[in-house]
């Protein structure tokens, strides 16, 4: 009987081959989904109206100097603290500075407008976008600031940085003048004070003469504010003026769309990855357990390079030699008593094997000097003449017909002629009564007849084991229409790929319609580690030639 795997897979290790199973079964989706976002952000961002950016640059200095003739006639603003220019450039009274900077230069003056309309917005939400702020500053606050601006045209872009930066030098100006206008209208009061009170006395008292002099104090106190006030300056200095660029900064079309493209493929992988990591697949035989049914065999991954001369051939050597001997050994163990003992293989779905495994147990019972009767059933899409692929179709009639009559030799024509009933010698000891001619319908309901019971029963006579390649029992009823003629049902599964859950379904419908399931083959079974999951002895050691792959058919 069979053996148990070498190695049961970690549940929590991550199998790189399933994932990547699992991304090239959803290929075509994960290379259609990122074109389409790709071509769809291209042609989005091509519409988009071209937005263009030019940038000044202001240096924060300072503006102590060694000469004590300049620092005593010298007024300069304290330091700017971090963040500071870009608060005063998002402030309402430099922004209002900026629209009328604009105002009279020679831009379109509805381009303007826009422009003032867009500030206005941008300060009712305080999200700025027209003017952005880059500062690479030392300990000290001292370093150069970077004004970007951004407008519909180059020249309103320069225009909106130079606007920007004279408006942004002009507050800094005004801020170093501050304390000097402060300290110019008091002095201007008491001046006008002074002067009342000169008025007010006689003109030969001692008091005015005091006050006379102190009138004279002041008003040059007040020649010092002019000369203060006149060199007053900020610590912001032009170093860079703006210039027109020559191309837009957005939209980028090659850009968006190598963007769009990733995020769009990101999105598919880990979708699909989650998708299928939520329907959960036959991976290996410990996944079949709670099903209750016999693990009648283990058929290992063929690569196609060992598939040159046909799938028949690439059965007669190597891993799935070995596998599908030790599954005709199970198969025969489990139908020991009884002759022309008759089995359905079927699969859930299309494309897991069931016509490779009928065709690779047939030959393998052949070998064993058994009479093997192999029939397609599948009349929607007979195989099982491609797989044999024979070089000759040599027939000849089975018993209970008449020779002399002219050769019926496919299911439909010898369910209408059963008389002439004839097969096909694929191999020795091996019989194929093919399908004929795909037929969406082949002849209605042909497999749900009682005729066909019968015919069957003629068919089998002079055969040890016969054996029915029926449609997936999730696609056609065909299967539960045979199958309560025969011994049972061989259930195909392929590794890595079969839904557990659709197993259960066709077992389901199987226990419903009162069709017994023998058990379960699992196919196209990959490596793990060195070993493959078979039952071959030895195969481990002898891990030299590469296994072929079980994809001849996909019915």
């Amino acid at each position: 009987m069979q053996t148990p795997p070498s190695r049961a897979p970690n549940a929590d290790q991550i199998d790189l081959r399933q994932v990547f199973g699992t991304l090239r079964r959803y290929a075509p989706w994960l290379l259609l989904t990122p074109a389409l976002a790709a071509g769809g952000a291209y042609l989005l961002s091509r519409q988009q109206p071209p937005v263009y950016e030019a940038s000044a640059s202001v240096i924060a200095v300072d503006n102590d100097a060694q000469n004590s003739l300049i620092n005593n006639t010298l007024v300069t603003a304290p330091p700017l603290p971090q963040g500071a220019v870009e608060q005063v450039m998002h402030s309402r009274s430099v922004l209002n500075s900026v629209v009328g900077r604009l105002q009279k230069t020679d831009l379109d003056p509805a381009l303007v407008r826009g422009i003032a309309r867009d500030l206005t917005n941008e300060l009712a939400d305080n999200s700025f976008t027209r003017f952005k702020v880059r500062a690479r500053l030392d300990p000290q606050q001292r370093g150069v600031y970077e004004l970007r601006a951004r407008a519909e045209t180059p020249q309103a872009a320069q225009g909106l940085a130079q606007a920007g930066v004279e408006a942004l030098i002009t507050w800094d100006n005004n801020r170093a003048k501050q304390g000097v206008i402060r300290s110019r209208q008091s002095l201007q009061e008491q001046l006008t004070d002074l002067t009342a009170r000169v008025a007010a006395v006689s003109p030969s008292s001692l008091e005015r003469q005091s006050l006379v002099a102190a009138r004279g104090q002041v008003l040059q106190n007040l020649s010092q504010m002019a000369v203060l006030e006149t060199a007053a300056s900020g610590t912001l200095v032009l170093v860079a003026e703006p210039v027109a660029p020559r191309s837009p900064v957005s939209p980028r079309p090659l850009r968006n769309a190598a963007l769009a493209g990733l995020l769009a493929l990101f999105l598919s992988a880990a979708g699909a990855l989650l998708s299928d990591s939520l329907r959960r697949r036959v991976n290996g035989p410990e996944d079949l357990l709670p099903l209750g049914l016999p693990l009648l065999g283990q058929l290992p991954l063929l690569r196609r390079k060992n598939m040159g001369q046909g799938f028949v051939s690439a059965s007669h050597s190597g891993p799935l030699y070995e596998s599908v001997g030790f599954l005709r050994i199970n198969v025969q163990s489990l139908l020991q008593e009884g002759r022309h003992r008759r089995l359905v293989v079927s699969s859930a779905y299309p494309g897991e094997g069931k016509s490779s495994v009928t065709a690779a147990l047939a030959e393998s019972l052949g070998a064993s000097g058994l009479r093997v009767l192999v029939i397609d059933a599948d009349l929607r899409r007979p195989t099982q003449l491609k797989v044999w692929s024979p070089e000759r179709l040599a027939t000849h009639p089975l018993p209970g017909t008449d020779p002399s009559l002219p050769p019926a030799t496919t299911v439909s024509d010898m369910f209408l002629r059963p008389e002439a009933a004839h097969v096909t010698r694929v191999s020795p000891h091996v019989d194929l009564l093919p399908a004929g001619t795909p037929a969406r319908g082949g002849l209605p309901g042909i497999l749900n007849q009682a005729a066909f019971r019968s015919h069957l029963d003629r068919w089998a006579q002079g055969y040890d084991y016969v054996l029915i390649d029926t449609p997936p029992m999730l696609s056609l009823p065909d299967t539960l229409a045979v199958a309560p003629s025969t011994d049972g049902v061989l259930l195909v599964v392929e590794g890595a790929k079969t839904r557990l859950a659709d197993v259960e379904r066709t077992m389901e419908n199987a226990r419903v319609a009162n069709v017994r399931v023998l058990g379960i083959v699992l196919n196209k079974l990959a490596r793990v580690g060195s070993a493959y999951y078979s039952y071959g002895y030895g195969s481990e050691q002898a891990g030299s030639s590469p296994s072929p792959n079980l994809r001849a058919t996909r019915t």
